[in-house]
């Protein structure tokens, strides 16, 4: 989360090679061993994969998504965006949003919605970690904090 170091190489494979290697797998055309070495995956990972992908019926691109760490994000890529069209929408109407306001507005948003989130209850507002991952997800965001606007600025 945040501001952590990576300290390993856990997971150093890519979504494309892995679903190749499963694929192949599938197919029947390779063993595990032959397509991890084939494909530079690691072959327990492309075995518990491979199972995943025959007990859901999955293909083997939505096999092959990475997940490392116990945090999932809390609003989906659809969710995000059009969170993130509002605050947009709110900058061009020269409504400034600052920092606390965002985390209130995110944990509103997910207690409304009913999705579940680790956000804090008693203060109810998203964390500071979530905070920073959001602005870095979307650096297109500039959030100010409000203050007369100038009617050059608003032209």
């Amino acid at each position: 989360m945040g501001r952590y170091q990576r300290k390993t190489d856990r997971q150093s494979w890519s979504q494309e090679s892995m679903a190749g290697a499963i694929q192949e797998v599938l197919e029947g055309n390779m063993g595990y061993r032959r397509a991890s070495k084939a494909y530079s995956v690691p072959q327990t990972t492309l075995e518990r994969k491979v199972k995943e992908a025959r007990q859901k019926k999955l293909s083997s691109e939505a096999a092959a998504v990475k997940m490392l760490g116990r945090y999932k994000t809390v609003f989906s890529e659809a969710q995000e965006k059009e969170f993130v069209q509002h605050l947009i929408h709110l900058e061009e109407r020269l409504f400034g949003i600052t920092l606390s306001d965002l985390r209130t507005l995110a944990f509103e948003l997910a207690e409304k919605n009913n999705i579940p989130h680790v956000f804090n209850t008693e203060k109810r507002m998203a964390g500071k970690d979530w905070l920073y991952g959001f602005l870095k997800r979307h650096p297109r965001l500039v959030l100010r904090y409000p203050e007369k606007t100038s009617i050059a600025r608003a032209k």
